[in-house]
């Protein structure tokens, strides 16, 4: 085959590959919306949670795990209440208010007529009570505030991120198969057995971060920064963009951390590291998998804990893998030498 029909069998399979992703995409952006609310959902439940849990601590209640107590929370949660103290003015205060707004806003019902003299006023707010002796009220308002914009494009923007990942997570088999078809035909047998053997099991292994990341660890690490901002007095209103880039960023960074066990069974076929090192330097290896773990995850201490056990894990599987694992011909075996 010339070099002329490699490059049009590259462009045939390019061509194919671009009408799959083309698909993927105007499936992902059918469906952005919808992805969008569903990623935002575990915000929202920890959200609900933390004031569920600060506000029963704030109603005076010590002992939160009491049944009793608990039995509050899904209550406060599941209607998206949220706890605010009110304190009942005066009934002058009240009209002084009402006639201040009709005074002011011309769309207000109907035309102002009288207006409050200073003298009135000075003599309304003597008779205030000191504000310590008023008596606080509890209410429970409806909390719908969900995830904020601060730019107009904010929200299309978004849309659009979603809408490609999703085309490209749904179209990425049929591309991937159409780039194989070009690539596999430059290999041998044995070369394309090792990508139909280990290609699977890295597959396996990134959905399986992405899940474990997705599914369990945002719950906890969710709730820690929330808890970490309480601590600090500090209101939380989440942006939709920095909320997004957070749930990428975490289950991407597990799902590139959960090939290690391949990472180390690639080293060891080529020669460059022996399984007794791996044993030997298991301390070692311990320190350097906290260190990625706080690289590939946000700045956050669970998050980092959360991805550094399943990587031990994953290192002795490794170690595991390298002994019992037999060798096969190495890359290239085989190959016509011109010479």
């Amino acid at each position: 085959m010339t070099f002329g029909e490699h490059l049009d069998e590259l462009r045939q399979c390019l061509i194919k590959a671009i009408i799959w992703l083309g698909i993927g995409l105007a499936v992902g952006l059918t469906v952005a919306n919808e992805v969008v609310r569903y990623v935002a959902e575990p915000l929202k439940d920890a959200i609900q949670d933390f004031n569920a849990q600060r506000d029963l601590a704030l109603l005076g209640y010590e002992d939160l795990d009491d049944p009793d107590v608990q039995a509050l929370r899904p209550f406060l949660t599941e209607q998206s209440l949220k706890w605010q103290v009110v304190y009942e003015i005066p009934e002058e205060l009240q009209n002084l208010d009402l006639q201040s707004v009709q005074a002011n806003d011309p769309a207000g019902p109907g035309e102002a007529t009288q207006r409050v003299e200073p003298r009135k006023m000075a003599e309304i707010l003597k008779a205030l009570p000191n504000p310590e002796s008023l008596q606080p009220k509890v209410q429970l308002i409806r909390d719908n505030k969900g995830l904020s914009t601060l730019k107009v494009e904010e929200s299309f923007m978004i849309w659009v991120k979603a809408g490609l990942i999703v085309g490209a997570v749904l179209s990425s088999p049929m591309v991937f198969y159409h780039l194989w078809q070009f690539v596999a035909a430059g290999l041998h047998r044995h070369e394309r057995k090792y990508v139909y053997i280990y290609l699977p099991v890295s597959v396996l292994l990134f959905v399986s971060g992405v899940v474990l990341a997705f599914f369990l660890v945002l719950h906890y690490v969710l709730n820690f920064l929330l808890a970490f901002n309480g601590s600090m007095d500090v209101a939380v209103e989440p942006r939709l963009t920095y909320y997004i880039n957070f749930v990428l960023l975490l289950p991407l960074g597990f799902g590139i951390a959960f090939q290690l066990p391949l990472v180390m069974l690639f080293l060891q076929r080529i020669g460059l590291i022996e399984t007794e090192m791996y044993i030997g330097s298991w301390r070692v290896a311990v320190l350097v998998i906290f260190f990625l773990s706080m690289i590939l995850t946000p700045a956050d201490v669970t998050s980092m804990i959360a991805l550094a056990v399943p990587l031990m894990i994953l290192y002795f599987l490794g170690i595991l893998m390298c002994h019992f694992i037999p060798r096969g011909p190495g890359l290239g075996s085989g190959a016509y030498d011109p010479a």
